[in-house]
């Protein structure tokens, strides 16, 4: 059954149920108060009956009477205590109070439709018995009318169930709906904007969902792009190793020719190309679990591996953090490796390269800034991205891979790499990690 169905019927059900115990526990138990609160004019109608016969006389008394039952439905009979009726009455039929053993009074017939009170009252002059009938609400109702109101009631609160259900299951079915388009590919968070505004626990669901649909939505996205760039960076090494393959097949070449040793310079860029490519999937598909390490003693072992690289740069390391990391100090000294061999590629002989090492507000920066060309206006946005080369850059200066995992290396410790212009030229990569464990 399906839940819009199943909330229905709940609501339904323990409606009519809580309504009907509701009319048959009041019909089983009618109490005084009860009646005292529908009919307020019951609680001095003793004091006003026998004030009324003792000060003004029969005849008004029976007048008083005639006036309750036309206003209020009120029925009444005056008795002395041995049960003689003092005043004709409003009560259709002989009464008599007849007394009992226990001395309690009551009548020697059947009363009429309705509600029968017997109390007895005491005044200053003389005690009296008085009988009081209260009308039936509902006497004047014929069944038809009483089944014509239970089913109104039904229709009702049908209505009313109906409503609700559509309220609590209609955003139900719309985040299905969006659920079915995000295995499509095709998520728009547009579709869930009016269940966004909800204040209730479906909305809070709704807001979490666009969340993570808008995440899984950009992960599939930058996937496809990943394996179309993928695809036309490997279309070229294997078409030039097929070139030449159909070349040296063609001609009776020496084990040292230049074709050869073209061939094998292509098979290892092919071979450096997918390794960085199994590198970058390895970010997004990491299992292992975290570890604490120390930030200062893995940026200084990156830095002396690059002065070993490049005796011919001046390289400078300022600052220390003191900053323990739960990570994967693999990844982070990785991203540190590609930033200072991107900065070795491009600042010329001789040059200076600075890393610093700062604290801004509640998190720490590590920036990286060469003296070379620096890039840009216009590319610092895309750096990053795989596969993302700046016009100008000479033909082995890699794959535009070396940045992208660096960006998703310190993205995995909650950190961000953005780009900018060097102090005087060049470019300045800056690292942003927190302060606390990630």
């Amino acid at each position: 059954m399906r839940l819009f169905w199943k909330v229905f019927a709940v609501l339904w059900l323990a409606t009519l149920l809580v309504g009907g115990s509701g009319f048959l526990v009041s019909r089983a138990l009618q109490q005084d108060w009860l009646l005292l609160q529908l009919h307020p004019q019951l609680r001095d109608f003793a004091a006003q009956l026998t004030s009324e016969y003792e000060h003004n006389g029969a005849v008004a008394a029976q007048q008083w009477l005639e006036q309750q039952r036309r206003q209020h439905r009120l029925r009444a009979q005056l008795f002395d205590t041995e049960g003689h009726s003092l005043l004709p009455g409003t009560i259709p039929g002989p009464m008599r109070f007849a007394p009992p053993e226990s001395q309690r009074p009551r009548l020697n017939r059947p009363p009429p439709r309705g509600r029968l009170l017997q109390l007895s009252w005491q005044t200053e002059q003389q005690d009296y018995l008085l009988a009081v009938h209260i009308a039936n609400p509902n006497e004047e109702r014929t069944p038809l009318g009483l089944l014509l109101n239970i089913a109104l009631g039904m229709g009702l609160l049908a209505l009313l169930s109906l409503v609700l259900s559509r309220y609590l299951t209609a955003p139900l079915r719309q985040l299905g709906l969006a659920a079915q388009s995000l295995g499509h590919g095709q998520f728009k968070g547009a579709a869930l904007d009016r269940i966004n505004q909800r204040r209730d626990e479906i909305g809070d669901l709704s807001r979490q969902f666009g969340l993570m649909a808008n995440k899984v939505q950009s992960l599939l996205d930058s996937q496809q792009q990943l394996m179309r760039d993928i695809s036309h960076e490997l279309r070229s090494p294997l078409a030039r190793l097929r070139i030449g393959l159909a070349l040296g097949s063609q001609r009776d070449l020496a084990s040292d020719a230049a074709l050869w040793q073209r061939l094998d310079r292509e098979c290892d860029r092919l071979d450096r190309l997918i390794d960085a490519i199994l590198t970058l999937s390895r970010l997004d598909s990491q299992t292992e679990p975290a570890q604490i390490f120390a930030l200062d003693p893995l940026l200084a072992r990156v830095v002396e591996d690059t002065r070993f690289a490049s005796p011919e740069l001046n390289i400078s390391l300022q600052g220390s953090s003191h900053l323990q990391l739960s990570g994967w100090p693999e990844q982070l000294a990785s991203a540190f490796d590609n930033l200072l061999r991107n900065a070795q590629r491009f600042a010329p002989a001789g040059g200076n390269i600075k890393i610093e090492v700062a604290q801004a507000c509640n998190h720490w920066e590590i920036s990286i800034e060469d003296d070379g060309p620096g890039v840009a206006e216009p590319w610092l946005s895309k750096l990053g991205e795989p596969f993302v080369r700046v016009p100008g850059q000479p033909a082995d200066s890699g794959y535009g891979l070396g940045l992208a995992i660096a960006a998703r290396a310190v993205a995995r410790h909650n950190g961000t790499l953005h780009f900018g212009s060097g102090t005087q030229s060049g470019l300045r990569a800056t690292i942003s990690l927190p302060s606390m464990p990630a």
